[in-house]
């Protein structure tokens, strides 16, 4: 997959058979509809065996939230599907006229990843003469994919630029993610989708990371032999580095889960939850992100010169953390 930059047929096929990109789309359209506690640690898992396969498992699910912001015709139409699945961006890259039933759009958004297979995808615009920014949905044959991924981590995820000229858009396709309609009385689709992206994308940073660190574990390995004082140094002080710093990594775990989890039942049981409360979560997203980062950064240097090869697994995986932590939504401003 890193050869190739994208999933391989096989991977997808699996994603597929065990809905990994359905984790919040509602039973009646063949998804799981999980707690949003239960499908992080999915996506924490999943990143966990690969950064890239994280990642777009992340990506892939989330757009699931998008579910419940049409009509349930719509929604069924473009979720039911074994294989449906959304690439889209967050940024406002595009401009949308008013036409008779809908919009014309144009424009071009970077970052699309999973571009290549997605069914779906959602992009921003700014409606034209106006301040309103408005959210879209295309199709496939509506859509340019531009191949222009080209970063040193993630580099599987296939997070390609998509375009489109002057395409004809329904309003039916269209939302707004603040202020949309709501199809389903689910707790998911009423949890606020700035803290659901930043716990996502927290959760994908501290998989990733517990994989450096096993994989670190298991590279000091050929140093533990018998009859060799100067290994066997080596290889006690580096594998205590990183058995430190795999605490350090597990406590905060532990406080975003725990913040996450009061987030989630307030919304469950709440009408209307304190904004503090959703700021906690942000809080200890980048808090997390900021703790796996330190946590790599400091075992990284016990490593020799085997880490700094770019094709070592260890290498790919440090690659792919500082790529999925460099999402501005993991960033304090």
């Amino acid at each position: 997959m890193e050869e190739e930059g994208k999933l391989t047929p096989r991977v997808l096929d699996i994603i597929y058979r065990h809905g990994l990109f359905k984790l919040f789309i509602p039973i009646e359209m063949n998804g799981a509809m999980l707690p949003l506690p239960d499908a992080v640690k999915v996506f924490e898992e999943a990143a966990r065996l690969d950064g890239s396969f994280g990642w777009l498992i992340t990506i892939g699910s989330g757009g699931g939230y998008f579910a419940g912001v049409f009509a349930p015709e719509v929604a069924a139409k473009l979720f039911t599907p074994t294989e449906a699945v959304v690439a889209g961006s967050g940024y406002v890259s595009g401009e949308a006229v008013c036409v008779d039933g809908g919009y014309q759009v144009s424009g071009a958004w970077r970052y699309c990843s999973g571009a290549d297979y997605a069914t779906i995808y959602t992009a921003n615009c700014q409606i034209k003469d106006t301040e309103q920014i408005r959210s879209f949905i295309f199709t496939p044959d509506q859509v340019t994919v531009q191949h222009d991924w080209d970063a040193h981590g993630l580099r599987a995820t296939g997070s390609h630029t998509i375009q489109v000229s002057s395409v004809f858009v329904p309003w039916q396709m269209t939302f707004d993610i603040a202020n949309g309609r709501r199809s389903y009385d689910a707790v998911i689709y009423r949890y606020p989708f700035i803290p659901f992206a930043e716990v996502s994308f927290a959760a994908v940073c501290a998989g990733i990371c517990r994989h450096y660190m096993e994989e670190a574990a298991t590279m000091i390995q050929v140093y533990d032999r018998a009859g060799d004082p100067a290994a066997s140094k080596r290889y006690q002080t580096v594998k205590a580095v990183i058995q430190a710093q795999e605490r350090l990594l597990s406590a905060e775990i532990q406080r975003f889960y725990s913040a996450l989890d009061i987030s989630w039942q307030l919304t469950q049981d709440a009408g209307i939850v304190a904004e503090a409360v959703y700021e906690e979560v942000g809080s200890r997203s980048r808090i997390l992100t900021s703790a796996a980062l330190s946590a790599a950064q400091a075992v990284y240097p016990w490593l020799g010169l085997s880490a700094a090869m770019q094709h070592s697994t260890i290498n790919r995986i440090w690659r792919d953390l500082h790529t999925a932590s460099q999402h501005i939504l993991l960033k304090e401003f």
